[in-house]
């Protein structure tokens, strides 16, 4: 049997407060070409189907469009609730919905088998939940090692203490807390992960997170999208292919100065990140940008005027005591990321103040 691993759609998210429902409409378009170009028979979509546990009605739509698509394709499709779902809400009509070929666990471990040439596949399907709830569930299943197991989790999983490698948009796990060992997941066959965003195995080739379909942050800006295609045979017989994803907006973080932006290679259409090194201060700067990159969604001023993370050092007393030319010359340094005056710039402080600049500069 052929099985596509998928996790973390986040269907309704926003990118700074950009909704990305069109974004998502392509992207689900997208995997059901591959589920039927590559002959899938069953579908495994490892928790956060939503972005938040209330999703918008659009949201619900486009999810509801794509399990009917699968459905007409007469595909198996397997679902569990992430830590941005909720598990009442996505379990709603479970029982029902199994008989249509729609298995959904929302709040425990449930166990569906499936028949082929080479008997029992056992899919495992284990929700979000909490560390200690899940280590008990793994350790209590009764898992059959001679038959094939298949098994979903939504958890952050580490081995030997190894973190996996962030994707750039999960909440992060600081100190091991609410990760699970890999060694838990010892009996399955193949272990379809969600939760990190970020395409990695964990261990061994057929643990490993599918990661998120789209990127839905600028860190994960460079990343390669695949959605991992399971080909399953006899116990021990296991052929792993990769099926790219390729969004017709992508997201780019650019570095460059206002001069040389309309020079930039990225698509127009594209969400932008971007971080001008301008000197000058540029007047409405932002509707400048996106005459050139109109979806720019974050806008980052990188010179000696911004961010200089200097605290004021003058003091009520400083005004009596200090002469004007000191006053300013405190004042530049405080706004230019501690950049002194030079010495032209001092002669022109001087002449506006009144003065000598060489009595003034002792």
């Amino acid at each position: 049997m052929k099985f596509l691993h998928i996790s973390d759609l986040h269907i309704g998210k926003r990118l700074r407060e950009q909704p990305l429902i069109e974004e998502q409409r392509q992207m689900l378009a997208e995997i059901a070409c591959i589920v039927r170009k590559e002959s899938v028979d069953a579908v495994l979509i490892a928790g956060d189907v939503y972005d938040r546990s209330i999703p918008p009605l659009e949201a619900v739509t486009e999810f509801d469009d794509f399990l009917t698509e699968l459905n007409e394709a007469e595909v198996e499709v397997f679902i569990i609730a992430g830590n941005h779902d909720s598990a009442e809400r996505l379990d709603f009509g479970a029982r029902i919905l199994s008989r249509r070929k729609l298995h959904i666990a929302g709040g425990e471990l449930k166990k569906v088998t499936l028949e082929d040439n080479y008997g029992n596949i056992n899919i495992w399907l284990m929700p979000y939940m909490r560390t200690a709830d899940a280590e008990q569930a793994l350790e209590s299943a009764d898992v059959n090692t001679a038959e094939r197991n298949i098994i979903l989790s939504h958890q952050f999983i580490i081995s030997e203490g190894a973190d996996p490698e962030p994707g750039g948009s999960e909440i992060p796990v600081v100190g091991g807390v609410d990760a699970l060992a890999a060694s838990l997941y010892e009996r399955f066959d193949y272990v379809a992960l969600g939760h990190i965003h970020r395409s990695q195995k964990i261990v061994r080739e057929t643990m490993r997170y599918s990661g998120s379909p789209y990127c839905y942050s600028f860190d994960e800006c460079g990343q390669e999208k695949s959605a991992p295609i399971i080909a399953l045979r006899e116990k021990t017989d296991i052929e792993i292919s990769f099926a790219g994803l390729t969004p017709e907006r992508g997201l780019y973080r650019i570095e460059c100065t206002l001069k040389d932006l309309p020079a930039r290679s990225e698509p127009r259409d594209s969400y932008i990140e971007l971080t001008l090194t301008d000197e000058e201060i540029i007047v409405d700067v932002m509707a400048k940008v996106r005459e050139v990159y109109p979806n720019t969604l974050k806008l980052i001023i990188k010179n000696r005027y911004a961010g200089t993370g200097v605290t004021h050092t003058l003091k009520s007393d400083d005004i009596s005591i200090k002469s004007p030319f000191e006053l300013f010359s405190i004042f530049f340094q405080e706004m230019n990321n501690g950049v002194e005056l030079s010495d032209a710039q001092r002669a022109i402080v001087t002449s506006a103040i009144g003065g000598d600049v060489e009595n003034e500069t002792k």
